[in-house]
């Protein structure tokens, strides 16, 4: 894609594109983002490349230095506790105003995301395992149905983006998790825990389950993977 572009265009999808590839592990932890290296990558020029690293710093997936210029933001268990925490702070909120306000379509939702996830997990007895990104998409509807009763979009926007900061995590999860079906099951427990309405329990069940991809990732607490 050429310059020529509408700017603003250019912007996202050099976002969309370095986030996946960072994601994906194409680009890896501490990998030093140079400029010319990424036009010719992307084929975009300059100024929509730098505009897209300083919004994926902003996000947590880009670091600055001065000295050092862009890179992609390093892994470690510190930063997994980190977002964790944090993330347990924002969805236990925003699921408290779900349950609270949550009418009968997002009853359905979180239903049709428990059906969605089953479906997977039938395709991979079948002998048709889903990809690691179907996977995930999936994972990502549920998470988002769960929430979906809340009406606050600034409790929704930082819940996205914590969940988008733990992916790269959750990729390493989930590339170690031989059996689907308990992957599944866990999920749909958690999703009839919610259903039940019981906000206490719920909300305990949710920060349990959030903990999970920290527990699979690091499960030795002093150590590193």
């Amino acid at each position: 894609m050429s310059e020529s572009g509408p700017k603003e265009t250019l912007i996202e999808v050099a976002i969309d594109r370095l986030s996946a590839d960072i994601v994906s592990g194409e680009l890896p932890p501490d990998h030093k983002l140079q400029i010319a290296e990424l036009k010719t990558r992307y084929q975009i020029g300059a100024s929509p490349l730098r505009e897209a690293l300083a919004k994926l710093s902003s996000l947590g997936f880009v670091v600055f230095d001065s000295r050092r210029g862009f890179r992609v933001a390093a892994i470690s268990r510190e930063d997994l506790v980190d977002i964790t925490r944090v993330r347990k702070i924002i969805e236990i909120e925003a699921l408290r105003s779900s349950i609270a306000a949550g009418d009968d379509e997002w009853e359905v939702g979180v239903v049709a995301a428990i059906a969605r996830l089953r479906l997977i997990g039938a395709r991979s007895r079948e002998g048709t395992p889903p990809s690691l990104e179907e996977v995930e998409r999936a994972h990502r509807q549920f998470h988002l149905a769960l929430l979906g009763g809340c009406h606050s979009p600034r409790l929704t926007s930082f819940q996205q983006m914590l969940y988008d900061q733990a992916q790269r995590y959750r990729k390493v999860m989930l590339s170690h998790w031989d059996d689907l079906d308990d992957f599944v099951a866990k999920h749909v427990q958690l999703a009839e825990t919610i259903l039940g309405r019981d906000c206490e329990e719920a909300c305990t069940a949710l920060a349990q389950h959030i903990e999970l991809t920290l527990s699979h990732v690091y499960p030795d607490a002093n150590g590193k993977r």
